[in-house]
Protein backbone atom coordinates (compact mmCIF):
# COMPACT_ATOMS: atom_id res chain seq x y z
CA UNK A 1 0.00 0.00 0.00
CA UNK A 2 1.22 3.41 -1.33
CA UNK A 3 1.56 5.99 1.37
CA UNK A 4 2.03 9.57 0.60
CA UNK A 5 4.74 12.10 1.88
CA UNK A 6 2.23 13.56 3.75
CA UNK A 7 0.34 10.62 5.34
CA UNK A 8 4.10 10.18 6.77
CA UNK A 9 4.58 13.35 8.62
CA UNK A 10 0.43 13.89 9.59
CA UNK A 11 0.19 9.91 11.41
CA UNK A 12 0.96 9.76 14.69
CA UNK A 13 5.03 9.64 15.66
CA UNK A 14 5.20 5.92 16.74
CA UNK A 15 9.03 6.60 17.12
CA UNK A 16 9.00 8.50 20.99
CA UNK A 17 9.92 5.61 22.58
CA UNK A 18 13.21 4.88 20.58
CA UNK A 19 13.95 8.75 20.69
CA UNK A 20 14.14 8.90 24.09
CA UNK A 21 15.92 5.88 24.69
CA UNK A 22 18.48 7.50 22.19
CA UNK A 23 18.42 10.44 23.93
CA UNK A 24 19.19 8.95 27.15
CA UNK A 25 22.20 6.56 25.97
CA UNK A 26 23.63 9.60 23.95
CA UNK A 27 23.27 11.95 27.38
CA UNK A 28 25.00 9.31 29.25
CA UNK A 29 27.99 8.91 27.11
CA UNK A 30 27.94 12.77 26.77
CA UNK A 31 28.01 12.91 30.80
CA UNK A 32 30.73 10.28 30.62
CA UNK A 33 32.84 11.92 28.24
CA UNK A 34 32.58 15.42 30.26
CA UNK A 35 33.76 13.81 33.66
CA UNK A 36 36.87 12.92 31.63
CA UNK A 37 37.41 15.96 30.24
CA UNK A 38 37.61 17.74 33.66
CA UNK A 39 41.07 17.26 34.58
CA UNK A 40 41.67 18.81 31.20
CA UNK A 41 39.26 21.17 31.26
CA UNK A 42 40.76 24.66 31.60
CA UNK A 43 43.21 23.49 28.54
CA UNK A 44 40.25 23.00 26.09
CA UNK A 45 37.97 25.15 27.35
CA UNK A 46 39.11 28.43 28.75
CA UNK A 47 39.95 31.62 26.93
CA UNK A 48 43.64 31.21 27.82
CA UNK A 49 44.31 27.36 27.96
CA UNK A 50 45.88 25.80 25.11
CA UNK A 51 43.38 25.52 22.66
CA UNK A 52 43.38 28.82 22.17
CA UNK A 53 39.72 30.80 20.76
CA UNK A 54 38.49 30.78 17.02
CA UNK A 55 38.67 34.95 17.16
CA UNK A 56 35.42 37.09 17.61
CA UNK A 57 34.96 40.11 14.60
CA UNK A 58 34.57 42.77 17.57
CA UNK A 59 33.85 45.17 14.35
CA UNK A 60 30.75 43.14 13.37
CA UNK A 61 27.28 43.73 16.49
CA UNK A 62 25.94 40.54 18.13
CA UNK A 63 22.93 40.18 16.66
CA UNK A 64 24.24 40.86 13.15
CA UNK A 65 26.97 37.67 13.72
CA UNK A 66 23.94 35.15 13.17
CA UNK A 67 24.23 31.87 14.68
CA UNK A 68 28.10 32.19 15.35
CA UNK A 69 27.70 34.55 18.61
CA UNK A 70 25.44 31.95 19.81
CA UNK A 71 27.62 29.19 19.46
CA UNK A 72 30.97 31.04 19.94
CA UNK A 73 30.43 32.18 23.40
CA UNK A 74 33.58 31.40 24.71
CA UNK A 75 36.08 33.22 22.17
CA UNK A 76 34.40 36.16 22.99
CA UNK A 77 37.08 38.58 24.18
CA UNK A 78 35.37 39.50 27.58
CA UNK A 79 36.12 36.13 28.84
CA UNK A 80 39.62 37.35 29.22
CA UNK A 81 38.25 39.14 32.50
CA UNK A 82 36.52 36.45 33.80
CA UNK A 83 38.67 32.85 34.09
CA UNK A 84 36.25 30.92 35.58
CA UNK A 85 33.44 31.76 32.40
CA UNK A 86 34.45 28.63 30.75
CA UNK A 87 33.07 26.53 34.01
CA UNK A 88 29.70 27.76 33.75
CA UNK A 89 29.25 25.95 30.39
CA UNK A 90 31.30 22.67 32.08
CA UNK A 91 29.40 22.26 34.87
CA UNK A 92 25.94 23.34 33.19
CA UNK A 93 26.23 20.45 30.67
CA UNK A 94 26.71 18.19 33.54
CA UNK A 95 23.93 19.44 35.15
CA UNK A 96 21.42 19.48 32.35
CA UNK A 97 22.67 16.14 30.85
CA UNK A 98 21.20 14.63 34.17
CA UNK A 99 17.93 16.34 34.59
CA UNK A 100 17.59 14.83 30.94
CA UNK A 101 18.32 11.71 31.53
CA UNK A 102 15.79 11.60 34.15
CA UNK A 103 13.45 13.45 32.24
CA UNK A 104 13.03 16.85 34.27
CA UNK A 105 12.01 19.49 32.35
CA UNK A 106 12.59 17.40 29.44
CA UNK A 107 12.30 20.38 26.48
CA UNK A 108 14.24 23.21 28.61
CA UNK A 109 16.83 20.47 29.50
CA UNK A 110 17.18 19.35 25.58
CA UNK A 111 17.93 23.58 24.64
CA UNK A 112 20.73 24.02 27.39
CA UNK A 113 22.21 20.26 26.86
CA UNK A 114 22.62 21.52 23.24
CA UNK A 115 23.82 25.00 23.91
CA UNK A 116 26.15 24.46 26.21
CA UNK A 117 27.48 21.51 24.30
CA UNK A 118 28.02 22.84 21.37
CA UNK A 119 29.91 25.87 22.89
CA UNK A 120 32.39 23.77 24.81
CA UNK A 121 33.08 21.55 21.32
CA UNK A 122 33.31 24.68 19.16
CA UNK A 123 36.16 25.98 21.87
CA UNK A 124 38.03 22.82 22.10
CA UNK A 125 37.77 22.05 18.24
CA UNK A 126 40.89 21.05 17.93
CA UNK A 127 40.99 18.90 20.28
CA UNK A 128 38.14 17.05 18.75
CA UNK A 129 37.05 14.65 15.71
CA UNK A 130 34.02 14.69 13.48
CA UNK A 131 31.74 12.52 16.20
CA UNK A 132 31.94 15.86 18.32
CA UNK A 133 30.10 17.58 15.21
CA UNK A 134 27.66 15.19 14.75
CA UNK A 135 26.89 15.35 17.94
CA UNK A 136 26.13 19.03 17.61
CA UNK A 137 23.56 18.31 14.86
CA UNK A 138 22.25 15.40 16.88
CA UNK A 139 21.44 17.55 19.69
CA UNK A 140 20.18 20.00 17.67
CA UNK A 141 17.90 17.72 16.07
CA UNK A 142 16.58 16.66 18.92
CA UNK A 143 15.40 20.07 20.70
CA UNK A 144 12.09 19.51 18.11
CA UNK A 145 10.93 15.72 18.84
CA UNK A 146 9.52 15.86 22.05
CA UNK A 147 5.24 14.13 23.12
CA UNK A 148 2.88 16.09 23.47
CA UNK A 149 0.07 14.72 25.82
CA UNK A 150 -2.30 17.36 24.79
CA UNK A 151 -4.80 16.97 21.84
CA UNK A 152 -4.64 20.64 19.99
CA UNK A 153 -3.23 22.08 17.22
CA UNK A 154 -0.09 22.42 18.93
CA UNK A 155 0.21 18.36 19.28
CA UNK A 156 -0.31 18.07 15.78
CA UNK A 157 2.21 20.39 15.02
CA UNK A 158 4.68 18.60 17.48
CA UNK A 159 3.67 15.57 15.81
CA UNK A 160 4.71 17.00 12.32
CA UNK A 161 7.86 18.51 13.53
CA UNK A 162 8.81 15.52 15.42
CA UNK A 163 8.46 13.58 12.15
CA UNK A 164 11.09 15.85 10.16
CA UNK A 165 13.72 15.88 12.68
CA UNK A 166 13.08 12.41 13.29
CA UNK A 167 13.65 11.55 9.26
CA UNK A 168 16.71 14.45 9.24
CA UNK A 169 18.63 12.56 11.86
CA UNK A 170 18.40 9.60 9.95
CA UNK A 171 19.81 11.25 7.18
CA UNK A 172 22.48 13.22 8.67
CA UNK A 173 24.14 9.97 9.81
CA UNK A 174 23.42 8.34 6.00
CA UNK A 175 25.16 11.32 4.68
CA UNK A 176 28.10 11.48 7.00
CA UNK A 177 28.52 8.19 5.98
CA UNK A 178 28.33 8.92 2.23
CA UNK A 179 30.41 11.96 1.80
CA UNK A 180 33.00 10.44 3.89
CA UNK A 181 33.50 7.58 1.74
CA UNK A 182 32.96 9.93 -1.41
CA UNK A 183 36.36 12.06 -0.27
CA UNK A 184 38.04 9.14 0.07
CA UNK A 185 37.40 8.16 -3.27
CA UNK A 186 39.71 11.01 -4.23
CA UNK A 187 42.55 9.96 -2.49
CA UNK A 188 45.59 8.13 -3.96
CA UNK A 189 46.25 5.84 -0.80
CA UNK A 190 42.74 5.44 -0.42
CA UNK A 191 42.37 4.31 -3.74
CA UNK A 192 45.76 1.95 -3.60
CA UNK A 193 44.55 0.05 -0.33
CA UNK A 194 47.26 1.39 1.59
CA UNK A 195 45.97 4.07 3.55
CA UNK A 196 45.16 1.79 6.86
CA UNK A 197 48.69 0.59 6.67
CA UNK A 198 50.05 4.01 6.70
CA UNK A 199 47.37 5.89 9.60
CA UNK A 200 48.56 2.44 11.55
CA UNK A 201 51.79 3.91 11.35
CA UNK A 202 51.13 7.12 13.10
CA UNK A 203 52.24 6.83 16.96
CA UNK A 204 48.96 8.31 17.77
CA UNK A 205 46.86 5.04 16.33
CA UNK A 206 49.80 2.48 17.43
CA UNK A 207 47.75 -0.90 19.41
CA UNK A 208 48.72 -4.33 19.39
CA UNK A 209 46.80 -4.62 16.71
CA UNK A 210 47.53 -2.10 14.08
CA UNK A 211 50.12 -4.64 13.33
CA UNK A 212 48.25 -6.76 11.64
CA UNK A 213 47.69 -3.63 8.59
CA UNK A 214 51.92 -2.55 8.88
CA UNK A 215 53.10 -5.79 8.36
CA UNK A 216 50.37 -7.28 5.82
CA UNK A 217 49.46 -5.48 2.91
CA UNK A 218 46.60 -7.64 1.62
CA UNK A 219 44.58 -7.24 4.98
CA UNK A 220 45.56 -3.30 5.06
CA UNK A 221 44.07 -3.72 1.52
CA UNK A 222 41.05 -5.30 2.04
CA UNK A 223 40.10 -3.72 4.99
CA UNK A 224 40.57 -0.40 3.19
CA UNK A 225 38.33 -1.58 0.13
CA UNK A 226 35.90 -2.87 3.03
CA UNK A 227 35.74 0.52 4.55
CA UNK A 228 35.30 2.16 1.70
CA UNK A 229 32.19 0.12 0.50
CA UNK A 230 30.64 -0.08 3.83
CA UNK A 231 30.85 4.34 3.68
CA UNK A 232 29.22 4.68 0.18
CA UNK A 233 26.64 1.64 0.88
CA UNK A 234 25.57 2.78 3.96
CA UNK A 235 23.00 4.86 3.18
CA UNK A 236 21.12 2.31 0.77
CA UNK A 237 21.72 -1.30 3.09
CA UNK A 238 19.98 0.41 6.35
CA UNK A 239 16.99 0.35 4.30
CA UNK A 240 16.45 -2.75 3.43
CA UNK A 241 15.36 -5.01 6.60
CA UNK A 242 16.82 -8.10 5.28
CA UNK A 243 20.38 -6.65 5.29
CA UNK A 244 20.19 -3.67 7.64
CA UNK A 245 20.61 -5.90 11.06
CA UNK A 246 24.19 -7.70 9.46
CA UNK A 247 25.20 -4.36 8.10
CA UNK A 248 24.88 -2.07 11.25
CA UNK A 249 26.37 -5.21 13.23
CA UNK A 250 29.53 -5.09 11.34
CA UNK A 251 29.23 -1.51 11.90
CA UNK A 252 29.68 -1.95 15.43
CA UNK A 253 32.35 -4.20 15.07
CA UNK A 254 33.96 -1.41 12.53
CA UNK A 255 33.94 1.17 15.51
CA UNK A 256 34.72 -0.52 18.18
CA UNK A 257 38.16 -0.64 16.37
CA UNK A 258 38.58 2.53 15.47
CA UNK A 259 37.30 3.17 19.50
CA UNK A 260 39.24 0.53 20.86
CA UNK A 261 42.11 -0.67 18.24
CA UNK A 262 42.63 2.81 17.17
CA UNK A 263 41.96 4.55 20.85
CA UNK A 264 39.76 7.19 19.01
CA UNK A 265 37.35 6.21 21.98
CA UNK A 266 34.57 8.62 21.80
CA UNK A 267 34.21 9.35 17.99
CA UNK A 268 33.68 5.37 17.84
CA UNK A 269 31.13 5.03 20.50
CA UNK A 270 28.96 8.57 19.37
CA UNK A 271 28.94 6.31 15.80
CA UNK A 272 27.65 3.07 17.44
CA UNK A 273 24.88 5.15 19.63
CA UNK A 274 23.93 6.82 16.70
CA UNK A 275 22.85 3.46 14.83
CA UNK A 276 20.30 2.73 17.68
CA UNK A 277 18.04 5.79 14.89
CA UNK A 278 17.98 3.07 12.53
CA UNK A 279 16.48 -0.37 14.70
CA UNK A 280 13.02 -1.00 15.06
CA UNK A 281 10.53 -0.68 18.04
CA UNK A 282 10.79 -4.21 18.49
CA UNK A 283 14.90 -4.45 18.69
CA UNK A 284 14.63 -1.11 21.10
CA UNK A 285 12.46 -3.15 23.17
CA UNK A 286 15.17 -5.88 23.91
CA UNK A 287 18.14 -3.80 24.33
CA UNK A 288 16.13 -1.84 26.74
CA UNK A 289 15.34 -5.48 28.44
CA UNK A 290 18.86 -6.76 28.66
CA UNK A 291 19.32 -3.24 31.01
CA UNK A 292 16.68 -4.05 32.95
CA UNK A 293 16.79 -7.53 33.38
CA UNK A 294 20.69 -6.68 34.51
CA UNK A 295 19.62 -4.19 37.31
CA UNK A 296 16.96 -6.65 38.53
CA UNK A 297 19.77 -9.40 38.65
CA UNK A 298 22.35 -6.62 40.77
CA UNK A 299 19.01 -5.98 42.86
CA UNK A 300 18.49 -9.08 44.07
CA UNK A 301 21.61 -10.21 44.61
CA UNK A 302 23.24 -9.75 47.94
Amino acid sequence: MKVSISEIFNRPFGHYEKIEFFRKVLYVLLFVNALTLLPIAFDLFAYHGLIGTRGWNTNIPIYRQGSYAFINVLSHPANSSYPWVYLVFVFGQLIFLLTGIFKIWPKLSSFFVFFFTINLFMKGYLAFTGGEVLVNFMLLYLMFIHRSNSKNAMADIQNIVSHAFYWILLLQVCILYFFSGLYKLGDADWMSGHALMYISKLDAYQSPFTSLFTDHYWISAFATYLTLFYQLFFPLAVWFKKIKGPYLFFGVLFHLWIAIGMGIFTFGMIMIVAYLLFLDEKQIEKIKSIFKKKRLTESVLP
